[in-house]
């Protein structure tokens, strides 16, 4: 029941109702005259009830804008280019353009590698990144473990990590990756050449682009020399080579390779030779040298006679004999300097003689070692900078020379040192040699010599008997062209690589151990002139 107090109620009559149907609603515009700017008056609201208008009018409305003045134009420009600018700078400028990444100076780095010996000069190459360049370089397997592989690797410039490797059944022989761009690519691809043929591979990735080698897998090519570059004769881009492989029995065909593919396009038997050596390029002849089983001679191709072969397959090539003479290279000329490096003997009952002259032959500085051997030296020119001639003292030529000197060697038991996985083609013994490589830097300027030992570490060298003669490792021969100066990160300043191999016994087993050192040239340089001078030949003689 509904509350007492609560009303009745009713519709009330559409008459006297506050509301309309939607349909009967009419809104009409009322005008309403006003004195100073007010409306007076009332105004129904929805509800009925009046309120007053109380609009004010006389607000000042600004419509449109003046115009600015020249000097406001300017600056209203120079904002907006302003801005521009800072966005282009942002998106091109501090950005680096490669991978994210801003380019950084290497550091000094060493790596350590197990089970084999590096080999062959360094290979300097492109590398992913516009400001670095990677090592290529050969390595041989270690003569006491059968497990361990031959081949090639490429190492990374700016940390020393691996950036591929290819593995090879028998030793490469040499290794060359500064002759053709097999591909196309801007990019000049690496030649490894060895007893299985010649392999183009990319530099960058380790792809092995092609294999020229002989069908016969057991026959094999046992030697193949390292090519030289032809003109582009089968008009497809890319230059042809010519090179040197064994024939039938000797060691006698010239072969011409299609740069592109590999296929071999013509080749030529030189019957008059046992052995060819040494095939260059000069002046458009093909010179070589052919060794026979007493003699050498040299003879000449003239180039239109190869590229008439390789147009008429029956086309007889004809080689001239000449008179030439082998210059034997000993001396390295450097700015108004000259560096005399002598090995005699057969090591390591040799001797070596380093001999610095002036321009007029004067001697400024020698050293002679016996039961020592000199390398191939290598030379760096700094800069003549400010502070490459403070901190260096002007010394911003010079020579860097590794040195081997044999002090003794013993014999040992096998059982003792030798991995007995690959005792059985051993005889009971092993020859140890143990030898001092000393890396030695000939700095100059135009009054003075500074000789600085920059580095001495002990070798053991194992030499293995096979075959009734001694193999050594690590071989001499190999260590020939281990050190290199080349700017590894493209800031103007050069860094000194080198390499090295030596047995280390663990756990009973002699380990082979190969290491590759990076140093800042021009940064470590001027440290080791805080030695006095006396000192330093001290150090040496």
């Amino acid at each position: 029941m509904a509350n007492a107090t609560q009303g009745m109620y009713a519709p009330l009559p559409q008459s006297i109702s506050d509301s309309d149907s939607e349909k009967e609603l009419q809104v009409d515009s009322i005008h309403k005259k006003s004195v100073n700017g007010i409306h007076k008056g009332f105004e129904r609201s929805a509800n009925g009830y009046m309120i007053p208008n109380c609009t004010m009018d006389n607000v000042k409305i600004k419509r449109g804008f003046k115009s600015m003045s020249l000097s406001r134009k300017y600056c209203f420009l120079f904002s907006i280019l302003a801005c521009f600018l800072t966005i282009a700078i942002f998106l091109w400028v501090l950005p680096c353009s490669e991978n994210d990444t801003c380019p950084m100076h290497i550091s000094n780095w060493e790596n350590q590698h197990e089970d084999f010996e590096f080999k062959s000069r360094i290979n300097i190459v492109n590398s992913a990144f516009a400001d670095s360049y990677n090592l290529v370089i050969l390595f041989k397997k270690s003569l006491n473990d059968a497990d361990s592989k031959n081949g090639a690797m490429c190492i990374l410039g700016n940390n020393g990590g691996i950036s591929w490797y290819t593995p090879q059944v028998k030793e490469p022989a040499d290794l060359n990756c500064y002759l053709i761009d097999v591909n196309g690519d801007g990019v000049k691809d690496c030649l490894l050449l060895g007893e299985m043929g010649l392999q183009a591979v990319d530099p960058i990735s380790g792809q092995i682009l092609y294999h020229v080698h002989n069908q016969n897998a057991e026959k094999g090519i046992n030697s193949i020399d390292i090519p030289v570059i032809l003109p582009d004769l089968n008009k497809d881009g890319i230059n042809e080579m010519i090179t040197v492989i064994n024939g039938k029995v000797f060691h006698n065909k010239l072969v011409i390779v299609c740069g592109r593919t590999g296929m071999l396009l013509s080749k030529v038997l030189l019957k008059h030779c046992l052995d060819v050596v040494g095939l260059k390029y000069e002046n458009k002849k093909f010179l070589y040298s052919c060794m026979n089983s007493t003699t050498t001679r040299y003879f000449e191709i003239s180039y239109i006679d190869i590229e008439n072969r390789y147009y008429n397959r029956s086309y007889d090539v004809t080689s001239i004999p000449i008179n030439y003479t082998h210059a034997y290279n000993n001396e390295y000329k450097l700015s108004e300097h000259k560096l005399i490096v002598n090995n005699t003997g057969i090591c390591p009952d040799c001797q070596s003689t380093i001999i610095l002259l002036d321009n007029k032959d004067n001697q400024l500085w020698s050293l002679s070692h016996i039961n020592s051997y000199a390398m191939k030296p290598t030379t760096f020119t700094f800069k003549s900078t400010k502070s490459n001639l403070l901190l260096l003292k002007g010394h911003i030529n010079g020579y860097i020379v590794k040195l081997w000197q044999w002090s003794n060697y013993r014999m040992a038991k096998q059982d003792h040192i030798i991995d007995k996985r690959y005792a059985s083609s051993m005889d009971t013994t092993i020859q140890t040699n143990f030898i001092n490589e000393r890396i030695v830097l000939i700095t100059f300027n135009g009054t003075n010599v500074h000789v600085i030992n920059a580095s001495l570490i002990e070798i053991t060298q194992l030499c293995f008997p096979i075959d009734g003669e001694y193999a050594c490792q690590p071989d001499l021969a190999n260590q020939e062209e281990s050190l290199l100066i080349a700017d590894l990160d493209n800031d103007k300043s050069q860094e000194l690589v080198s390499y090295s191999s030596t047995f280390e016994l663990k756990d009973g087993i002699w380990k082979l151990i190969s290491h590759m050192k990076v140093i800042r040239l021009e940064a470590e340089l001027p440290k080791l002139y805080e030695v006095s001078p006396p000192k330093l030949y001290e150090i040496l003689l």
